[in-house]
């Protein structure tokens, strides 16, 4: 097997909306820079998502100096967020079991999302003030806490994997859909499910936490937000393990720093996988 390299990093700046493509991240606490760490909430302050409202494929980001290009390719119209942008009051918000303080993003983006969803909703950004704690078995010395992730930090899947997924479906496969951080070249096929720690360049280092539960959000088309059965069903041929579909592995950072596209991956510590 040839060496494990990073293949590509993506972060996601506004949880379920569109990916921004970067060649290097700084590594948080809180995972990724920049990752996830916007969300979109409703009236009742709960997270919406993709599963529910598959047509947030619509929203696109691209990274601009000072912040990113928000655009909605329904209505052909956009709105820059800038990384400072004017903050508004905090708000109890929900995402799964998990409530915490987040502020309110003023500058008039909860009537923009509002005017184009058809309904009430909040853009809202994490406050370092309250950070969104994980469970004690997960954190390590660099981290404990997370993003607006579903769950923790960092999603890492393999190349090799991601084909195996695309095999079973028999036909070509978008790896957005599964909205990994990290993709990985030179693995075999679901050999991430086995690395309890890994190095990456010369200092970083990852705790491998668990692994990653597939939902109906990976029918989502992320080009269109069109949705197909088969995407699913076609993980869950192979990959379900205790009535769960596993693809991928969350990881939560040791060490703190920056990684890039190229930086060489080793295996510190194994562990067994789910199956």
């Amino acid at each position: 097997m040839s060496e494990k390299r990073i293949q590509s990093i993506t972060i996601y700046p506004i949880k379920s909306l569109g990916p921004v493509h970067v060649q290097e991240a700084w590594v948080e606490p809180s995972g990724l820079r920049r990752d996830r760490r916007y969300m979109l909430v409703d009236a009742n302050h709960q997270f919406i998502t993709q599963r529910t409202r598959p047509e947030l494929t619509r929203f696109t980001l691209h990274e601009q100096e000072g912040g990113f290009l928000v655009k909605d390719l329904l209505t052909n119209s956009q709105k820059f967020l800038a990384h400072n942008v004017a903050l508004g009051p905090h708000v109890n918000v929900r995402i799964w079991d998990d409530e915490v303080f987040a502020v309110q993003v003023l500058d008039d983006w909860a009537e923009w999302f509002s005017d184009r969803l058809g309904e009430k909703c909040f853009l809202v950004v994490q406050d370092p003030a309250h950070v969104r704690e994980i469970q004690e078995k997960y954190q390590t010395e660099g981290s404990a806490q997370s993003s607006f992730a579903d769950a923790l930090p960092i999603l890492l899947c393999s190349e090799a994997s991601f084909a195996a997924v695309a095999d079973a479906l028999g036909e070509e496969l978008n790896l957005l859909r599964f909205r990994a951080n990290v993709q990985v070249s030179g693995s075999a096929g679901f050999e991430e499910d086995t690395w309890a720690e890994i190095q990456i360049g010369e200092v970083q280092r990852w705790k491998g936490a668990k692994p990653c539960a597939r939902c109906q959000l990976v029918n989502v088309n992320p080009a269109d937000g069109t949705q197909d059965v088969r995407t699913l069903r076609a993980l869950a041929s192979f990959r379900t393990f205790g009535n769960k579909v596993y693809f991928g592995q969350q990881f939560v950072p040791i060490s703190l720093g920056k990684i890039r596209v190229g930086d060489l991956i080793q295996v510190i510590q194994s562990k067994d996988a789910v199956y």
